[in-house]
């Protein structure tokens, strides 16, 4: 009788025992889900801040070329100015001495 209560008692012990390791394997397994979402979205924020730095940075070299440009288009119409007022001040003296000569 005292051999069934203890074979009894142990299997009590073994069934307490494997319903705490899969207690204990649920919450690891619960802990490793959590630890992975947390990591994905840590990765998730870090691509999107990638991301909107790379746009960051290529909108401002865009902006820094658009300036560029158009100093250097300011620059040549200055330029073709003139030029246009220097053959403009030639034409001028060039009818102006035709009209004296008649």
């Amino acid at each position: 009788m005292e051999l069934i209560k203890q074979i009894k008692d142990a299997e009590n012990q073994a069934k307490e025992i494997v319903e705490k390791a899969r207690k204990e394997a649920a919450e690891m397994a619960e802990q490793a889900r959590r630890e992975y979402e947390e990591q994905l979205q840590q990765a998730h924020k870090q691509r999107e801040q990638a991301i909107e730095d790379a746009i960051a940075e290529a909108q401002q070299e865009a902006k820094d070329q658009v300036d560029e440009l158009l100093e250097q288009g300011r620059q040549e119409i200055e330029s073709v100015r003139q030029a246009a007022r220097s053959q403009l001040d030639s034409c001028v003296d060039a009818i102006v001495d035709q009209l004296e000569q008649v």
